[in-house]
C-alpha cells in the first residue's frame, strides 16, 4: 500500500517510483500486444481503441517527464477498456493483473497524498518547478478570484524613477506613476481600495518624513489621489478617500457600472521629495521596493528606473512575497514570510549612454507617459537611467512583489 510522506523531497521521490511501476506495467501490457514503440493509430487500429484514449496510453507509456506522463494517464474507466482489449487480443493475465495492481497503487497513492489528481499534479509542478502548470493554476485562481471579490483587471502597474534629491544630498526623490489598465466590476455595489504607501529601513522601522506632491495640478487637494487625465479614461474615475485606524490614507475606486461598459483606467503620478537615504549606513544596505497586490489582475508590470549617478546601487532582483498570513516578519528587513516565487534577476532594460527601454506592450503609451512625467518634474531625461523591469502573469492574491538592489558602501576613491 502506498505510504504518507511528509516532505517535498520525499513526497517527490515515492511519486517517482508510483508513476513509473504504472509506466512499467503499460509498456509491458503493450508489448505482450505485440506494440511496443508502436504509434498511437496503430495502437487503437489493434486493440479497437478510440483515437484519445490510444493516445494517452502512448503518451503516458513513452514520458519520460513525471509531470506530462500523470497528465496521461487514462481514468479507471479507459484503463479497464484498456484491459479488455488487451486480453481479446491474447495478453497474459499476468501483464493484465500488473497493469491493474499499478494503476490501483497510482490512486491511492493520489487519494493518500494529495485527494484528487488535480492536487497531484500541482504538488509534482512545484517540486520540480514546472512553469506551464503554475501559469495554469494562478490563470485558474484570478478567474475564481475576480468572481469571489466581484472585481478584475487588465494589467496593475508602477513605475518608480529615482534620482538624487534636489533638496537634500543625503537623500533621494521619487517619481512614482502607477494604476489599472482596463479595470471592471463584476458587482455594481462594490468599492476597491487602490492605494496604499510605505518605506522602511534594513531594521524595518518606518521613514516617511518626506514631502509628497502631485504631479499635475489637482483640484482635490493636497491628499487627493493625484490622477494623469491624459492617460486615465473618460470620464475621470471616481474616487472616495477616508483615513483608516493606523492613519493611512486609502483611496478608493467608487461602486458603479459593471462589466466592459463600466471599465476604466485610473493612472496616478506623484512626487516625493527626500523621501529615501541615498548612501550606505548599517541601517541601509539594500533598497527594496514594494507593489501590493491585492487585486485579481491578468498581469502586472513594476519598473524600477535609477539615475545613472546613483553608482552605489547595485542591479535589482524580483521576489515574490505571499500576504495570505498575518506572520510576523523575519530576517532582512523584517516584512516578509517565505517567497511565494523565488528571488531571480530582473530583467535589465538598459543603461547609460544608450536609453533604457520604456515600451511595454501591456500600456499603452507607457513611453509617452514616462517622458512627460519626468519633463513635468523638470528631471534629466529617461536616457540618464538605468531600468529593470518585472512582469508577471496572473500573479496570486495577496501578494508583494518586491524589486530589491543592494546598496554598496563608498569609499572617498569611488
Amino acid at each position: 500500500m502506498a505510504q504518507k510522506t511528509g516532505s517535498q523531497s520525499g513526497f517527490s521521490q515515492d511519486a517517482v517510483i508510483c508513476v513509473r511501476h504504472a509506466q512499467a506495467a503499460f509498456a509491458d501490457l503493450l508489448s505482450g500486444a505485440g506494440l511496443g514503440g508502436a504509434r498511437p493509430t496503430e495502437i487503437g487500429r489493434i486493440l479497437g481503441l478510440d483515437k484519445t484514449l490510444a493516445w494517452k496510453v502512448s503518451r503516458f507509456s513513452d514520458a519520460t517527464d513525471l509531470l506530462k506522463a500523470v497528465k496521461h494517464i487514462p481514468g479507471p474507466s479507459g484503463v479497464e477498456i484498456v484491459l479488455k482489449a488487451a486480453q481479446a487480443n491474447g495478453v497474459t493475465q499476468e501483464k493484465i493483473n500488473a497493469v491493474r495492481e499499478a494503476n490501483q497503487a497510482f490512486r491511492t497513492f493520489v487519494r493518500q497524498n494529495a485527494g484528487d489528481r488535480r492536487s497531484f499534479e500541482a504538488m509534482l509542478a512545484a517540486g520540480g518547478q514546472d512553469s506551464t502548470i503554475e501559469l495554469e493554476e494562478r490563470r485558474s485562481f484570478y478567474r475564481s478570484g475576480s468572481a469571489i471579490w466581484g472585481v478584475r483587471a487588465k494589467v496593475q502597474f508602477l513605475t518608480l524613477l529615482l534620482q538624487p534629491s534636489q533638496t537634500n544630498p543625503d537623500r533621494i526623490d521619487v517619481l512614482q506613476l502607477s494604476g489599472f489598465l482596463g479595470f471592471e466590476r463584476l458587482r455594481s455595489d462594490v468599492p476597491w481600495i487602490i492605494r496604499r504607501l510605505w518605506t522602511s529601513d534594513t531594521a524595518g522601522t518606518q521613514d516617511a518624513d518626506f514631502d509628497r506632491e502631485a504631479l499635475y495640478p489637482q483640484d482635490g487637494g493636497k491628499n487627493a489621489l493625484p490622477m494623469i487625465p491624459e492617460f486615465c479614461s473618460d470620464p475621470i474615475p471616481e474616487i472616495h478617500q477616508f483615513t483608516g485606524p493606523d492613519g493611512v490614507l486609502y483611496d478608493e475606486i467608487a461602486p458603479g457600472p459593471v462589466g466592459k461598459h463600466g471599465a476604466l483606467t485610473c493612472v496616478s503620478g506623484e512626487l516625493y521629495r527626500s523621501a529615501l537615504p541615498m548612501h550606505w549606513t548599517p541601517e541601509n544596505t539594500f533598497g527594496r521596493y514594494e507593489l501590493m497586490l491585492r487585486t485579481p489582475v491578468e498581469a502586472v508590470v513594476f519598473d524600477v528606473y535609477t539615475h545613472q549617478s546613483l553608482t552605489q546601487f547595485g542591479d535589482f532582483d524580483r521576489s515574490v512575497y505571499g500576504l495570505l498570513e498575518d506572520r510576523p516578519g523575519v530576517g532582512r528587513g523584517k516584512s516578509h514570510n517565505s517567497p511565494m516565487m523565488a528571488s531571480e534577476p530582473a530583467q535589465r532594460l538598459g543603461p547609460p549612454p544608450s536609453a533604457p527601454i520604456t515600451q511595454c506592450s501591456r500600456i499603452r503609451d507607457y513611453s509617452r507617459m514616462i517622458d512627460s512625467a519626468l519633463e513635468q518634474a523638470g528631471w534629466d531625461p529617461v536616457s540618464s537611467f538605468r531600468g529593470y523591469r518585472c512582469e508577471l502573469d496572473y500573479p496570486a492574491t495577496p501578494a508583494c512583489l518586491t524589486m530589491e538592489c543592494p546598496i554598496f558602501e563608498q569609499t572617498d576613491a569611488d
